[in-house]
């Protein structure tokens, strides 16, 4: 195609299709690149801590805290994302109302 060719006009007019939770889930932990590799690595983080925690005879109880700290900040922001995308929503729905 041709950049200065005009797109095609949709035959349609249909509603944009709503994409599942567990797309839209699997979207938001890893867009952008950087929160796939926060994922990953508290992934690895918490399963080593975990293998410390049980070699050590579960003295240490410090190491099963600290293994769940990154997956924990990575859930607080992807809250912080969808807080942020319903009250956009929710903008728009206002602003379509008008």
């Amino acid at each position: 195609m041709d950049e200065k060719s005009p797109a095609p006009a949709p035959i349609e007019s249909a509603p944009p299709a709503k994409t599942s939770l567990i797309k839209t889930r699997i979207r938001q932990l890893t867009t952008p690149w950087w929160r796939l590799v926060w994922l990953i690595g508290g992934v690895i983080w918490a399963v080593v801590f975990n293998v410390l925690y049980v070699t050590g005879d579960g003295t240490q109880e410090w190491l099963g805290i600290a293994s769940v700290i990154p997956i924990a900040a990575l859930l607080v922001d992807l809250l912080r994302v969808e807080r942020l995308e319903r009250a956009a929503a929710q903008k728009r729905k206002a602003k379509l109302k008008q």
